[in-house]
């Protein structure tokens, strides 16, 4: 689908096509992610529904992967943006795709994980309707904690 995000990039989000885990590596890798390209196929494959793209004139310049938890609920396992198109309304449009996928599931909530150093990404989920419920001391793999946020569908 073809959408104009709030700051007025217009981008093309789809599912991941296995083509593009380069680039969605590359992304990943420049936000500090923890993730892995056969962990990233491996989800892929569990759940393909649950993996989307951003797209701009061809080039993938964000990702979102969904995975459904054991209680029934959705998380949110990875977000990111390319840094030069960071700020112009990508993640909020990746989120909003997301949501939507998971009340078609008639999933009730939706969890995450961020860097505690991660104000702007905070921020971002905080305005999407994200809330604070818990903190994992030396969650990532270089021993910063994540702040756990949820939000209701």
């Amino acid at each position: 689908m073809i959408v104009t995000t709030a700051k007025g990039l217009t981008v093309r989000v789809r599912q991941f096509e296995t083509a593009d885990i380069n680039r969605v590596i590359g992304i990943e890798v420049a936000s500090f992610l923890d993730g892995d390209a056969p962990l990233y196929l491996e989800l892929h494959e569990e759940w393909p529904q649950g993996f989307l793209v951003a797209e701009l004139e061809g080039t993938v310049i964000g990702f979102i992967v969904l995975v459904l938890t054991p209680e029934g609920d959705g998380r949110i396992f990875a977000l990111a943006i390319d840094a030069r198109y960071r700020g112009r309304g990508v993640g909020r449009t990746l989120l909003k795709a997301a949501f939507n996928i998971l009340r078609k599931r008639k999933i009730g909530y939706v969890r995450l994980e961020v860097r505690l150093s991660n104000h702007v990404a905070q921020q971002l989920y905080r305005s999407t309707g994200f809330m604070e419920i818990g903190l994992v001391p030396y969650y990532y793999k270089d021993g910063e904690a994540a702040i756990v946020m949820r939000k209701v569908l």
